[in-house]
């Protein structure tokens, strides 16, 4: 007779109940850890306990290290490790978040594209197409908000083709089919899979415990399910309904119990102390006082004080002997926690830092960086930073020449658009260095504006050989091999480097060797994660406006009205009759943003009746990102503090308490800083102190050198225009070789003068150097003007087509607004009569030595843009020659004559334009005419608001401020120059320094202006 073979054991499902931890423990998580023991040493299958976060797993294995009670063969997973054991080998096809990013954006591209209208808002939208395409391209440009609300709808058992605007629903069922395309299984269909299969699949787990797990966690719903149904003998604890949660909780533990019968009550037998529960009450609620104890709450300053807070009460509770857990708990990972788990260390606590902090991997470099946003724009700042992170790409050059020569030719056409530039300097063949620039800009490889998935990562592999990054092309091949080939759709550059940029993110979570003591009695953890946790004492911390809970928003593709109304179709009376709520079959409570609002709330109740000798609250009088700003407290903060003191929390409260917990701190003496004996440290404050002494002339600290230098310096005449504006500017360029590496963001006004100083220059039609012709008739001039301005224009247009673009309206209207400010001025100085020969774009020599009256020289660079003669000068200079030397400006500057009815105060006046830079320029220009052996010097500036009827001011008017010149000698060879004007400018544009510079007060760098140059003496009362 045959023998017949065993029955498989029966698998069981125990549901317990309880409302605390404490019962739970003694009452089931003790008698099943003692029974379970080493059973998994002795069968194949795995013994495993289920915790939502790692630290509940932390939790658990201390409480049974205090038991003494073994833990050999007893695996603890979370969620997501739990989902690895169930799948196995199928885990291979669940795509990673980046991923499905990257085709919901393909997915909203193609949408857009094949409803493409030129339409940027749904405002402005006049059809369905059009919203349709407006949508699509904001989706493709942000795709993880839709994403998370396709995750949630999906988990929960709905399909968007029943819910959501018709707009996104294209949208998604052309992202499915991308899924597909790719054999890729979503998570949510990867864990009802493993359910359907558990029915026919031996059993994975001989024993499985789930704890912890609440209707925060309804998303995991299958995933649980599914577990349960792998394992022999299952053991489910669940916790009581909240009041701010219930309908929630009721659901939750309704469809537990639907599924594997009534929910045994765990008896609470142990008498734990609650001392701090009452926090949870309203003011007015009846306590007994013996039981009640009110919490410390701490105020710092900023972050930093805050983290000095927490750590000196830290301290202190663990002194005392009833002290056995601290918990220490934030809204997030930032710099609060980095900062208490550092003092914490400073001060030889061991502790566990569950939070850390980020830490650049070997992937996060400059030229990493630098490399994606040249990718994405192909301009001329991007590639100088490309440039300066790869330097091993420079062939020879230096970045500082790459850089004054592609701004150069920036400035020269105003479009930074890459290939343009490479273009230009290609051109420009009589020039050796701007043919190796050409070469060099030719030598980087820019990826297609669309291609498909293969197609990018080809480009790709053969840039990064190149540039020699073979590490990155291995970390990108390994996650894009299985699947890269499987879709043949064309996207867009922009999707592919933020897919790039995301895959490649090599930040890991990182925390000192003190930190990682997971068996320490201080545990740093995060509020969710703390749900459940026991404590002697607890510290909550940053509990400030916005920080916990955190302002949730309802989602623009899933209201809370539709998710309330989702939830309702979804519910069904359980089994056990009125009042059992459960959930249909395949479908879970969708929580909305009201939902995980009364979750946080929740999670912060259970944290205040988590502590059983001990608790403080702590936050942050000034906020992190704006130390100007008060940081008002949380809600949570406010309604603790009226609890415990029976009064309201105002601004006057905090600030009380930020002073008491700083004269606490330093009484406490735990964060005394050492004097500062390094010698830099201690020149450091000598020199802040000497820039803000008003009573002293301006020394070494202040843009001034010790002792003249050995070499000779020149200064271009417009940087002596500057000079006693913002001295410190030219300063720095000038002995440091240093200026601000940022792009000038006012390019257009510079551009603008380039060009009509460019087109008035050939009036005088002669390509020879500092010669004179005829003046010529105003119809003469306009005609040149427009030659030269055609002649520029077409360079533009054939360097667009050159390089495959089309010249740019706004470049266009530039250029246009150029050639009308040209033939203003043109037509203004057609109006001369009297000066028949003209020399424009006159050279000096460099240096050219400016004889003063002292006998000193001053040494000047530039070029004068027009003179005027009566007569033709003797040689081929202006010896002997009367001369009118005109500037342009094409801005709106006022004519240099100076007001007033005396001599005496039109003296006062050109005075105060010499020492506010508006006339040294033409000064300068006037004193090279002189040196050149001119007779009568003129002086005019040529601009929209002057005219040239007759000259504004007379070399000898300028001249006879000699003290005025003698002081920029002085200047020039002493290499004192000072501080003056604003550091950063709110209402206009200023350029920024290249060095760090802390702002003075303008009343302290006036006197010692004064002081240092007297001469310079400006009445800021007489300035009109």
């Amino acid at each position: 007779m045959p023998r017949r073979k065993p029955e498989e054991p029966k698998r069981s499902v125990s549901l317990h109940i309880g409302s605390s931890f404490a019962s739970a423990w003694e009452s089931v998580l003790l008698p099943w850890f003692k029974e379970v023991g080493l059973a998994s040493l002795t069968n194949n299958e795995t013994v495993a306990v289920v915790t939502p976060f790692p630290s509940g797993a932390v939790f658990l294995r201390s409480k049974l290290l205090e038991h003494e009670i073994p833990l050999l063969g007893v695996e603890f997973v979370t969620p997501a490790r739990l989902r690895e054991l169930l799948l196995a080998e199928d885990a291979s096809t669940l795509p990673l978040r980046e991923h499905l990013r990257l085709l919901l954006a393909t997915a909203a591209e193609s949408v857009a594209a094949r409803n493409s209208v030129d339409v940027d808002s749904v405002a402005v939208a006049d059809s369905a197409e059009e919203a349709l395409a407006a949508i699509a391209k904001s989706i493709s440009r942000s795709p993880d908000n839709l994403l998370r609300v396709f995750d949630q709808v999906s988990a929960a058992g709905w399909d968007f083709q029943n819910i959501g605007a018709p707009a996104v629903r294209e949208i998604l069922q052309e992202f499915q089919r991308l899924v597909r395309q790719c054999e890729f299984k979503l998570v949510h269909e990867a864990d009802r899979d493993a359910l359907a299969e558990a029915g026919s699949t031996p059993p994975r787990f001989s024993h499985l415990f789930l704890i912890g797990f609440t209707a925060k966690h309804w998303p995991l719903w299958p995933l649980l399910q599914a577990a349960i149904s792998f394992a022999r003998r299952a053991t489910v604890v669940l916790e009581y309904p909240r009041e701010q949660t219930r309908g929630a909780d009721e659901s939750w533990i309704g469809t537990w119990e639907e599924h594997f019968d009534s929910a045994a009550p765990i008896a609470d037998r142990t008498e734990r102390n609650r001392p701090f529960v009452h926090l949870n009450q309203p003011a007015n609620t009846k306590i007994d006082s013996d039981s009640r104890k009110e919490p410390q709450f701490l105020v710092g300053l900023n972050a930093t004080e805050q983290a000095q807070a927490i750590c000196a009460i830290a301290l202190n509770f663990l002194a005392e002997k009833s002290c056995t857990r601290l918990g220490i708990l934030f809204p997030r990972a930032g710099a609060l926690t980095r900062l208490v788990s550092e003092f914490l260390t400073q001060s030889g606590i061991p502790h566990h830092d569950a939070i850390g902090h980020l830490t650049p991997g070997e992937f996060e470099e400059p030229s990493w960086n630098a490399w994606l946003h040249l990718q994405e724009n192909h301009q001329l700042e991007p590639v100088l930073r490309f440039l300066e992170a790869n330097p091993d790409s420079m062939d020879g050059l230096s970045i500082q020449e790459v850089r004054e020569n592609l701004r150069w030719v920036y400035r020269q056409i105003l479009i930074d658009d890459i290939n343009l530039l490479r273009e230009y300097c290609a051109r420009q063949t009589e020039n050796e260095k701007l043919a190796r620039i050409a070469k060099l800009l030719r030598s980087i490889v820019f990826l297609p504006s669309k291609a498909t998935l293969a197609q990018f990562l080809a480009e790709t592999k053969a840039i990064f050989f190149k540039l020699k990054w073979d590490n990155r092309w291995t970390e990108i091949e390994r996650f894009a091999q299985r699947w890269s080939a499987s879709t043949s759709v064309e996207f867009s550059r922009a999707i592919y480097l933020r897919w790039l940029e995301e895959i490649l993110d090599s930040f890991a979570i990182a925390r000192a060797p003190q930190a990682d003591h997971v068996y320490s009695r201080v545990h740093l953890l995060s509020y969710g994660e703390a749900d459940g946790h026991e404590w002697s004492h607890l510290i909550l911390a940053g509990l400030n406006q916005g920080e916990w809970p955190q302002s949730q928003r309802e989602s623009g593709f899933l209201s809370d009205e539709e998710i309330v109304d989702l939830n309702a179709r979804a519910t069904r009376r359980g089994k056990q009759g009125e009042g059992h709520s459960a959930l249909a079959k395949d479908k879970t409570f969708l929580l909305s943003a009201q939902d995980e609002r009364q979750i946080a709330l929740r999670q912060f109740s259970a944290a205040l009746e988590s502590a059983e000798h001990g608790l403080a609250i702590t936050a942050s009088l000034l906020q992190e990102s704006a130390p100007e700003r008060v940081w008002n407290p949380s809600e949570l903060f406010s309604q603790a503090y009226f609890v415990a003191r029976d009064a309201p929390l105002s601004q006057e409260t905090m600030s009380m308490l930020c002073e008491k917990t700083s004269a606490w701190l330093r009484g406490q003496e735990l964060f005394e800083s050492a004097t500062a004996t390094d010698a830099e440290i201690d020149q450091t404050r000598i020199a802040y102190e000497a820039r803000r002494t008003a009573d002293v002339p301006f020394g070494e600290y202040e843009f001034a050198l010790r002792q003249p230098i050995g070499r000779e310096i020149t200064l271009r005449a417009t940087e002596w225009d500057k000079v006693v504006k913002t001295p410190a500017l030219i300063w720095l360029k000038t002995f440091l070789g240093v200026e601000n590496q940022e792009p000038d963001l006012n390019q257009w006004n510079a551009a603008t003068g380039t060009w009509v100083h460019d087109w008035l220059a050939k009036i005088a039609a002669s390509e020879e150097k500092n010669a004179y012709v005829d003046f010529p008739t105003g119809d003469e001039m306009c005609e040149r003007i427009a030659r030269a301005a055609d002649r520029f224009r077409k360079e533009i247009v054939d360097l667009c087509a050159a390089s495959g673009r089309t010249v740019p309206d706004w470049w266009s209207s530039g250029w246009s607004n150029a050639l009308a400010l040209a033939d203003f001025l043109a037509s203004k100085l057609a109006e001369v009569n009297g000066w028949p020969r003209m020399a424009a774009e006159w050279r000096l020599e460099s240096p050219q030595l400016l004889s003063l009256n002292n006998g000193n020289k001053l040494r000047v660079r530039g070029r004068i843009d027009l003179i005027l003669a009566q007569t033709q000068p003797n040689d081929s200079q202006l010896t002997g020659a009367d001369v009118w030397i005109v500037d342009y400006k094409t801005g709106s500057q006022k004519p240099l004559t100076p007001p007033g009815k005396t001599p005496d105060a039109r003296a006062a006046n050109l005075r105060k334009k010499l020492v506010r830079g508006d006339a040294i320029q033409l000064g300068l220009y006037g004193l090279a005419a002189r040196e050149l052996g001119a007779a009568e010097i003129h002086l005019s500036i040529l601009s929209l608001r002057t005219e040239l009827d007759r000259p504004q001011l007379d070399m000898t008017a300028l001249a006879a401020d000699s003290d005025f010149w003698t002081e920029l000698h002085r200047m020039q060879e002493t290499g004192i120059f000072g501080l003056r004007g604003l550091i950063r400018n709110e209402f206009g544009f200023n350029p920024d320094y290249p060095l760090a510079t802390l702002p003075i007060d303008k009343e302290f760098l006036d006197e010692k202006w004064v002081l240092t140059h007297p001469a310079f003496a400006d009445d800021e009362d007489d300035r009109s």
